[in-house]
């Protein structure tokens, strides 16, 4: 826990002072705290496994209300793209630039896992179930990512006026709500029906999450992942039959092998999962 009061202070005070804005003084604290109270109602209370979903739960706000309901500020992939066509590089590139793409390099997708927005509503959903997601239904988040590049491109190649209604401060902020509105009112349903239908809370961001292919290759070479502890895996096979994203944890784990899949979300369910403690968050050599 100490750890990640540390880091989140040192992206607080690098960013503080890169871009000088007071916002940032109150959005890495705020993460870096709710993350060590989830962990810290981890290691309290074990067998509710409610930590990790205290803490995104927690995280949400600050994402929602602060940024996109008091600033007006969207941080949806559709914005990124504006604001890169524009070659302006502001807050919502920022947030990409740490959480989607340097992030993932030292914690994989543990934006995922423990940040997420939409994925914090689907947490508390009453489902029991968490069948695994055939790896065809996988392939539709490709066709999925493309539009959500292409459809800012074919409204500017319309006439849509993005420098005045994304770029410029008068008029770019309540445009930006709109979009962060429309857009997450689309994920929220989307991830809703698709939890119920798959009997899976994260049946969404195993088919149409765009992001999440953002960030496979840089977590592919992430430092911290989860991999063999001291102990012996036993080969019992409950670390997958838990994993929120369908990796087979116990063909890593059983051959010495940290996990490297990009689906992994570092939640530390197989962790929890393992009654022989044989599951560990390390350090190590990034590909390995």
């Amino acid at each position: 826990m100490r750890r990640v009061i540390s880091i989140f202070l040192i992206i607080t005070a690098a960013v503080y002072y890169l871009f000088r804005w007071w916002g940032f003084l109150l959005i890495f604290p705020w993460i870096g705290a709710a993350i060590v109270i989830g962990q810290y109602a981890d290691l309290k209370y074990p067998r509710r496994k409610i930590g990790r979903r205290l803490s995104i739960s927690l995280i949400a706000p600050i994402f929602l209300i602060f940024l996109g309901v008091y600033q007006r500020e969207n941080l949806q992939l559709e914005e990124t793209v504006f604001y890169l066509y524009a070659g302006v590089f502001s807050r919502v590139l920022i947030h990409y630039s740490i959480a989607k793409i340097l992030g993932p390099l030292f914690f994989g997708r543990g934006f995922c896992g423990w940040a997420c927005w939409t994925a914090g509503a689907l947490e508390w959903l009453p489902i029991a179930g968490n069948e695994p997601i055939g790896k065809r239904l996988t392939y539709l988040r490709f066709p999925v990512l493309f539009v959500s590049l292409l459809i800012p491109f074919i409204l500017i190649r319309a006439g849509y006026d993005y420098q005045a209604k994304h770029i410029n401060e008068a008029l770019g902020k309540w445009s930006q709500f709109i979009w962060f509105c429309a857009g997450n009112a689309v994920y929220y349903l989307a991830a809703v029906f698709l939890a119920f239908a798959f009997n899976k809370k994260r049946a969404f961001c195993k088919i149409i999450c765009p992001v999440s292919l953002v960030m496979k290759i840089p977590s592919k070479f992430s430092i911290w992942k989860y991999g063999p502890a001291e102990n012996e895996c036993r080969s019992c096979g409950s670390c997958g039959r838990n994993c929120p994203m369908d990796v087979d944890v116990m063909a890593y784990i059983s051959n010495k092998r940290r996990i490297t899949d990009s689906e992994c979300i570092n939640c530390g369910e197989c962790e929890r999962a393992c009654a022989f403690k044989a599951i560990a968050f390390t350090k190590g050599s990034p590909t390995r």
